[in-house]
C-alpha cells in the first residue's frame, strides 16, 4: 500500500517530481563527466603512446620527449651500447628542430615548422597519408604546411634553421615526398619530416638527438631491459611509457584535483535533494505511516516502502544523467581541445563503462541512505505522536 501511495505522490506531484529527477540527472551528468575529467587525460594519452609500439624512451637526464631543446650527444657510440643489451628490438632515434619552409619559387610564401629527423622508413611519430616515406634530400609534410605553401608531392622547398635570415645559418632544397599526420601535434602545430642526418647537417647537430624510442623484443619486461640499459648509461633517462604517463598526470595533477572536488559536490548536492524530497514526502504522510503502524505493519516494510522511493528516484534520475553525462562530455571536449601543449589525439573526457557505472552506483547508493534517514526517523515515533502532529 505504501509503494502505492508512493506512485500516487509521483503522479499528483508531477512539477515536483520532474523537478527532482531534473536535478539528479543534472547532478549524476556533472559526476560522470568529472569521473571522466579524472581518468581522461592520462588513459587516452598512455594508448597513444601504447599505439606507437615503442615501450622506452631515452631523452636526455632530467627530460621527456620534447621538453626542452637539450640533446644527446655522441648518439653514435649511445646507439651501439643500447643496442647490445638483451631484449632490446629496435632504436629509433629523433631530432626535433625549428625550422623555415618556403617554396623555391619566388612567390615569398613560408612558415615556421616543428622538423623531426628520423631513420628512413620510421613511422613512430607520424602515420603516412600520401605519398611515400621522405628518402635522402626529401621532405614529409603535414597537410597544414602543404595547404600553406600551395606544394605537392613532387615539388620543391628550401628549408633553413628558424631565425637564419640572409647569407646566415645553412639552408637546403628538398622534394616533398609525401603528407603525414602527426599523431604527437599540438592544435596550430605545423610539423615536417626528414631523414635524421639531413637534419643534423641542417641544424649543425651532428651526432645528436632529441630522444629515441626503444622497442623491446616479445617477452622482456620493460623495466628489466630499463635497469639494463641505465646500467650501461648513466648520463641518459630511460622512461616506461608508465613513468610518461605518471610524469605527465602530475603535472595536471590541477585538472584531477578539480575533477575531485566537482565530484563531491555533485554527489552532496544529489544526497541532499533526494533526502530533502523523502523527508518532505515523509511529513506528509505521517497519519498513513501511523496507521500502518497501528494495523501491524512492521517498521522494516515501512522504511523499506519509502526507502524505495528514494531508489525510484535515484534509478530513473540517474539513467537520464548518465546519457546526458556523454552529450556535455562531447560539448566540453570540444571546448578543450585547444588546451596548448597537448597532442590533438590526447583527450579530456573519455567516456568509459565503468566510469558511468561508478556514477551511476555512487549515486544510487547516497540517494537510498539519504531517503533512509527521514524513513527511520519517522518510524520511531509512537503512533500517538505522529497522530498528534497529523492533528490540525
Amino acid at each position: 500500500m505504501l509503494a502505492l501511495n508512493s506512485i500516487r505522490e509521483f503522479r499528483t506531484r508531477p512539477l515536483r517530481t520532474l523537478l527532482t529527477l531534473a536535478g539528479v540527472a543534472v547532478t549524476t551528468a556533472m559526476l560522470a563527466d568529472m569521473l571522466m575529467l579524472g581518468r581522461g587525460i592520462t588513459r587516452s594519452f598512455g594508448e597513444l603512446l601504447e599505439s606507437r609500439g615503442y615501450e622506452l624512451r631515452l631523452t636526455p637526464k632530467g627530460t621527456l620527449p620534447f621538453d626542452t631543446e637539450a640533446t644527446v650527444p655522441g648518439f653514435a657510440t649511445l646507439r651501439d651500447s643500447v643496442e647490445s643489451v638483451a631484449g632490446v628490438e629496435r632504436v629509433a632515434p629523433v631530432l626535433a628542430a625549428s625550422v623555415t619552409v618556403e617554396t623555391s619559387d619566388d612567390s615569398g610564401r613560408s612558415v615556421e615548422a616543428l622538423a623531426l629527423g628520423m631513420d628512413s622508413g620510421d613511422q613512430g611519430l607520424y602515420r603516412l597519408t600520401e605519398g611515400e616515406t621522405p628518402r635522402p634530400g626529401e621532405v614529409l609534410t603535414d597537410a597544414d604546411v602543404r595547404g600553406s605553401l600551395g606544394v605537392e608531392p613532387g615539388s620543391a622547398v628550401r628549408l633553413r634553421p628558424a631565425g637564419a635570415t640572409g647569407a646566415w645559418g645553412r639552408r637546403t632544397t628538398a622534394r616533398v615526398s609525401g603528407t603525414g599526420e602527426f599523431v604527437f601535434a599540438s592544435r596550430g602545430d605545423l610539423q615536417v619530416v626528414m631523414r635524421l642526418d639531413d637534419l643534423q647537417a641542417l641544424s649543425s647537430q651532428e651526432d645528436r638527438v632529441s630522444f629515441a624510442m626503444i622497442r623491446i623484443g616479445e617477452g622482456f619486461e620493460p623495466d628489466s631491459v630499463r635497469a639494463a640499459i641505465l646500467a650501461r648509461n648513466d648520463r641518459v633517462e630511460i622512461v616506461t611509457l608508465a613513468g610518461i604517463s605518471e610524469r605527465l598526470d602530475a603535472r595536471l595533477s590541477y585538472f584531477r584535483q578539480t575533477a575531485l572536488i566537482l565530484a563531491t559536490v555533485s554527489l552532496v548536492v544529489a544526497t541532499l535533494l533526494v533526502g530533502t524530497l523523502t523527508a518532505v514526502s515523509v511529513s506528509e504522510r505521517l497519519g498513513l505511516i501511523a496507521a500502518l503502524r497501528a494495523v501491524g505493519l512492521s517498521r522494516r516494510r515501512i522504511v523499506g516502502g519509502l526507502a524505495a522511493e528514494s531508489v525510484v528516484l535515484c534509478s530513473i534520475g540517474g539513467a537520464i544523467g548518465v546519457a546526458l553525462s556523454v552529450v556535455v562530455a562531447g560539448y566540453l571536449e570540444s571546448i578543450l581541445s585547444d588546451f596548448p601543449g597537448l597532442p590533438v589525439a590526447v583527450r579530456f573526457f573519455v567516456v568509459s563503462a565503468d566510469s558511468l557505472v561508478t556514477a551511476f552506483a555512487l549515486l544510487l547508493v547516497s540517494g537510498t541512505v539519504a531517503g533512509l534517514i527521514p524513513a527511520l526517523n519517522a518510524t520511531r515515533l509512537e503512533v500517538a505522536s505522529m497522530l498528534h502532529k497529523e492533528a490540525p
